[in-house]
């Protein structure tokens, strides 16, 4: 049984999925008793890849999954960690306590082209690692923790 967190959000266009949220849930702590922040469990990547395989190989929208979780992944940091990315970093990077294999397994699907995370209320940025959209951060509402200088703001997607 997956995350009870975990679902997709298929968006139609005619009789096709043109586009895909993928909602991976997370809880606050303990990733499979290995302590940190939570992760994305096998049960979950499972659930991913069951999905992926029911989108048609001929379908046109295909690739067009955006994909939502709260703690980011590994890859969020290391990408942040080794290239130029855009936006601000402030804060480490609470990833994921351990890499479970989402991203590969998103690289591998090719269904998801961008993943964004939460987490950190100062850190605003976002890159591209391995043909994917990583973003991270996005200070919004009123009752979030950070600097006070931090502009609070939205994430727009143009898909």
């Amino acid at each position: 049984m997956f995350h009870p967190f975990t679902y997709n959000i298929p968006i139609k266009y005619k009789d096709d999925v043109a586009l895909t949220l993928y909602l991976f849930g997370t809880g606050r702590y303990d990733c499979m008793g290995m302590g940190g922040n939570d992760c994305i469990r096998r049960d979950a990547i499972e659930w991913y890849r069951e999905e992926s395989n029911k989108l048609s190989l001929d379908n046109k929208f295909r690739k067009n999954g955006i994909a939502f979780m709260h703690y980011p992944l590994q890859e969020h940091m290391q990408m942040v960690d080794s290239q130029p990315v855009h936006g601000q970093r402030r804060d480490y990077v609470g990833c994921q306590a351990i890499n479970t294999g989402l991203f590969s397994e998103i690289v591998s699907l090719d269904t998801i082209q961008a993943v964004f995370a939460g987490s950190d209320h100062s850190s605003d940025f976002w890159g591209e690692y391995n043909g994917k959209i990583l973003g991270y951060g996005r200070k919004t509402g009123f009752g979030s923790y950070g600097p006070k200088f931090q502009l609070h703001g939205i994430r727009i997607i143009d898909a």
